[in-house]
């Protein structure tokens, strides 16, 4: 407790806390005003760095013989880190962080399984995998069979649901950008800034360097030993992931049809497991003019995904601009994390690789994606959802498949290209562009995919990944 007096008056303020002696905090007193000067000032002094109690609070007040007439805020200094706050709880959830200089001192542990977390409040969300599906209380939408554990997954379904003359937009200052969370404004706005203005997220251990701090988090994966990597666990088989968002994808594979919360759409009798699934789809029932497109500043290119525009911009950088992903055990390079991540493979020895298992025979896979798919040869054919075009009675088992055949019945104008910058060729998929500018660059300038078992080289790892089956 801290308390400041004077000897003409009894105006006192107190504080408490309760943070743990190992963590060096400042309170510190802002605003008084000196009468004897009558000019408001600022002044502290350090008293001791521990005080008599032994609590390890580092305090800081004015001088004993400056009159305190007011004190308009109050803040809490971390010691040992730029962290400032005027909440006391605020503060004493910021000492709990895992850094260099300290240890995470509480953790809410789960009574069912190994599960810990750093809050209450992840320790509640994760407890609703331990209960009875009647038990938990769900937010049910009111326009589709849309039911969901979180309000707050609710109220971002419900955007779907709403004419965009109805949604707040926050919109970018700077283009036609607009988004319907602010989050992802800000994540946009990066695009505006100079590289020099841009704060970066820098790895210890290698030059990555990263735009958002979850970036580097996800990076650094890659540089712990296995045996340090926190995994979430499948209760049904073996599988293990390093992050929580994969284990929930891969526990659908569990469930029975029956059980699944589909995402509908409102037009049509398509269905999707997954959220971005759909908010894909909805795309074809809009009129070309109302759909949000993301255009290069360079050339005549426009996507309607701005991760796709992300990528295309890497064609219009010189080589010594573009961040590259580079192997610790090769000379392999990659614009793109995933692929550094899939590169990472080759290097691993079999026994290492987490792979994912047919629970019906004995295919494994090194990537989820791969195990879904074959997963169909195991289904009944009214079991299984397929993308059905509604202009002829095609259907395919895979949505890419539906978007490719889409294409023959656009009107050539409406067709999106992509365009060589050194000749007149066009193309309909971005991946066939990427393979023609194969033959713009000079030899020097490829990454070639080598073969560990023999002097095979390629231009394309698709390539590779044929030629190493007859090494098996």
């Amino acid at each position: 407790r801290i308390s400041f007096r004077n000897a003409n008056n009894s105006i006192s303020q107190s504080y408490s806390s309760t943070i743990p002696s190992e963590v060096k905090v400042k309170i510190e007193t802002k605003c008084f005003v000196d009468k004897s000067c009558n000019q408001e000032t600022n002044h502290t002094s350090i008293i001791s760095d521990t005080n008599q109690n032994g609590d390890g609070i580092k305090k800081e007040y004015p001088e004993s013989n400056k009159l305190i007439e007011d004190v308009t805020a109050t803040h809490y200094h971390c010691e040992y880190f730029p962290y400032m706050t005027k909440q006391k709880e605020d503060l004493s959830k910021h000492v709990l962080i895992d850094q260099k200089s300290f240890k995470i001192r509480t953790y809410y542990d789960c009574i069912f399984c190994s599960y810990k977390a750093k809050y209450k409040s992840r320790l509640t969300k994760h407890m609703l995998i331990h209960k009875d599906a009647s038990e938990v209380r769900t937010y049910d939408c009111d326009f589709c069979s849309y039911k969901t554990k979180r309000k707050s997954s609710l109220t971002r379904h419900i955007l779907i649901h709403k004419d965009s003359s109805e949604i707040t937009t926050y919109d970018c200052s700077f283009c036609s950008y607009k988004a319907k969370r602010r989050y992802n404004l800000i994540t946009h706005m990066l695009i505006h800034k100079d590289a020099s203005d841009i704060t970066t997220f820098d790895c210890s251990f290698c030059s990555y360097k990263a735009k958002q701090k979850s970036h580097l988090t996800t990076h650094m994966l890659i540089h712990k030993d296995a045996s340090q990597i926190r995994t979430y666990d499948c209760s049904f088989c073996s599988y293990k992931a390093k992050q929580k968002g994969q284990l929930t994808t891969h526990m659908l594979i569990h469930k029975d049809v029956s059980q699944i919360t589909n995402y509908d759409c409102r037009f049509c009798s398509y269905k999707a497991k997954y959220k971005g699934g759909l908010t894909k789809h909805m795309l074809i029932h809009k009129d070309a003019s109302q759909i949000t497109t993301y255009d290069c500043s360079i050339c005549s290119y426009k996507t309607k995904r701005r991760q796709n525009l992300t990528e295309h911009m890497l064609i219009h950088k010189d080589a010594s601009q573009i961040t590259t992903y580079d192997c610790s055990f090769c000379s392999y390079k990659a614009k793109r994390r995933q692929n550094l991540s899939k590169h990472m493979l080759i290097h691993k020895d079999a026994s290492q690789i987490t792979t994912y298992d047919c629970s019906f025979c004995s295919y494994k896979a090194k990537r989820r994606y791969n195990l879904t798919k074959h997963m169909l040869i195991h289904k009944d054919a009214s079991e299984i959802t397929t993308y059905d075009c509604r202009f002829c009675s095609y259907k395919a088992k895979h949505r890419h498949n539906l978007t490719k055949h889409m294409l023959i019945h656009k009107d050539t104008s409406q067709i999106t290209t992509y365009d060589c910058n050194f000749c007149s060729y066009k193309a309909k998929r971005r991946h066939d562009l990427t393979k023609h500018m194969l033959i713009h660059k000079d030899s020097t300038e490829i990454t070639t995919y080598q073969s560990t078992l023999c002097p095979y080289e390629m231009k394309q790892k698709s390539s590779l990944n044929q030629h190493m089956l007859i090494h098996q």
